[in-house]
């Protein structure tokens, strides 16, 4: 009884540990984001805007076409300046500068564009542009600030206020003092919730120094643009110089032991996997179909995902289909595990049914009762008794939980096939997903094949018969309640939670 208690909660924590949320990859906010931080200083007569664009892997990629029209993979400066041309009107556009009832014409005073490393071969993209507004003349009050540029895009944004020379800050909405040191570092603390500033209120009043609205620098631990996660690595095998069968096949080795690794993270449906295979009493061979179909799933999903960035993002945007492929494998967990739960529980229901017609009717079976399955007549009526915890494992169970694990792309696999894609290796990028993607599949079943040899090992010494009668009924609830973390985890992602 111990031993299965101590199983029992096992499986409890390690459905805790796959709902919380994973560590960034690559990039600190994500592969998909676009970030902002807007910094105003006010004097006398003017306001002083600078304004940052932070372009995470993907969306960079997305401009590729307007940024580097020579295809050699550098922004060189004539293409920075053409960008920047006819990129900068529409984000100024998005700028809302009003002082009192008007609104202020911002003026473009200086502007940069420039690439920066990131994963996978693919670079990153930093704007940064310095605006003037000139102030009514002795004008002081209330003024407002908006950034709408982007609206629609993940990622942090960012607003400060600050004095100058003869005009201070008060009544302020923001702070003072940029956490994020212009997008050039975030404190990790924040990076599961990154502030979402896109507007800010203050007065404007004679004076030098601000008091209110000034914030204690932080001390938290810092993460910079060029952050990259274990699963990171991976990124590096793409984009090799020369391709030859040894570096090939290391690449493969390598892409095979960071897909198992990044299955250790928190996530994956491991907690589903280990109690579907413990309570349907799979085997060895299921764990392996199971493997199999994460694999092809998963790698499925990234070159769809792939192909959603590169060709559909005019229609949807990636990041917003993302979540909802964690709602749908959710939704797909709960099914099976309610599908589970109706068997074991209805098994049961025949079970003592089947027990109440045997105390009735007296009949030798012999040995025949430690069968685990056999058939007799009472009154030319024929009963089929089921193992007694009414378990089985169905294919289409099986494939389903293999399509939940392996529905949800991994960034780091999308960005390796987006990276392969630029730099003219398809072809390579498609074998190294594929063997990331088996890593991972590898990790899943040996943790059902763990899960089922621990099970047989403590059927051996268990000495209480209700708790192996039992065992699939908790199984089934572990994994609808998975399912339903997993699901609500998604949806507050999208917004709709």
């Amino acid at each position: 009884m111990v031993r299965w208690g101590w199983m029992l909660s096992c499986l409890a924590f390690a459905v805790c540990a796959s709902l919380i949320p994973r560590e960034a990859q690559a990039h600190p906010l994500g592969n998909f984001t676009i970030n902002h931080h807007s910094s105003l200083q006010f004097t006398e007569e003017n306001a002083r805007i600078t304004y940052v664009l932070d372009f995470a892997e993907i969306p960079t990629l997305q401009q590729k076409a307007r940024l580097d029209a020579d295809g050699d993979g550098k922004l060189s400066e004539e293409e920075a300046n053409a960008y920047l041309e006819a990129e900068m009107p529409s984000l100024v556009e998005g700028l809302r500068l009003r002082a009192g009832d008007e609104i202020l014409p911002l003026q473009v005073r200086d502007r940069s564009a420039e690439y920066r490393p990131g994963q996978g071969g693919l670079p990153t993209l930093r704007v940064e542009a310095h605006l003037l507004a000139d102030l009514p003349k002795d004008w002081r009050g209330e003024a407002h600030y908006a950034d709408q540029t982007y609206e629609n895009r993940l990622g942090w944004r960012e607003i400060v206020v600050r004095d100058g020379p003869g005009m201070a800050i008060k009544n302020s909405t923001v702070r003072a003092k940029s956490v994020s040191d212009g997008l050039r570092s975030y404190p990790r603390d924040m990076l599961s919730s990154p502030p979402d500033v896109r507007d800010a209120t203050f007065m404007l009043v004679p004076g030098n120094r601000s008091i209110e609205n000034e914030t204690a620098g932080r001390t938290a631990e810092r993460v910079g643009t060029s952050f990259g996660g274990v699963t990171g690595r991976v990124d590096e095998l793409v984009s090799v110089e020369r391709l030859s069968t040894t570096v090939i096949a290391l690449s493969m080795l390598a892409a095979f032991f960071w897909g198992a690794a990044h299955a250790l993270t928190p996530g994956h449906g491991k907690a589903v996997v280990a109690a579907y295979l413990i309570g349907a009493r799979g085997t060895a061979r299921h764990a392996g179909i199971l493997g199999m179909t994460v694999t092809l799933t998963h790698t499925a999903g990234v070159f769809i995902l792939g192909t959603v960035t590169l060709y559909l993002s005019r229609y949807i945007l990636p990041e917003v289909l993302y979540p909802w492929l964690s709602v749908a494998s959710g939704v797909l967990v709960v099914l099976i595990g309610l599908a589970l739960l109706y068997r074991h529980l209805d098994s049961t229901s025949h079970d003592k049914k089947a027990g109440y017609i045997h105390a009735q009717h007296t009949h030798p079976h012999g040995d025949e009762h430690s069968h685990v399955h056999h058939t007799h007549s009472h009154g030319g009526h024929t009963h089929t008794h089921l193992p007694a915890d009414g378990s089985k494992v169905t294919w289409r169970g099986l494939v389903a939980l293999g399509v939940s694990g392996g529905l949800v792309p991994c960034p780091a696999a999308l960005v390796v096939l987006l990276g392969a894609i630029s730099l003219d290796r398809l072809g390579f990028g498609m074998v190294l997903v594929l063997a990331f993607s088996a890593g991972l599949a590898v990790v899943l079943s040996g943790i059902g094949l763990l899960m089922i040899y621990a099970r047989k090992l403590f059927e051996r010494f268990s000495f209480e018969a209700r708790v192996p009668r039992m065992l699939p009924i908790v199984s089934a609830s572990i994994i609808t309640l998975a399912g339903v973390g997993i699901a609500l985890g998604a949806l507050v992602q999208t917004g709709i939670v």
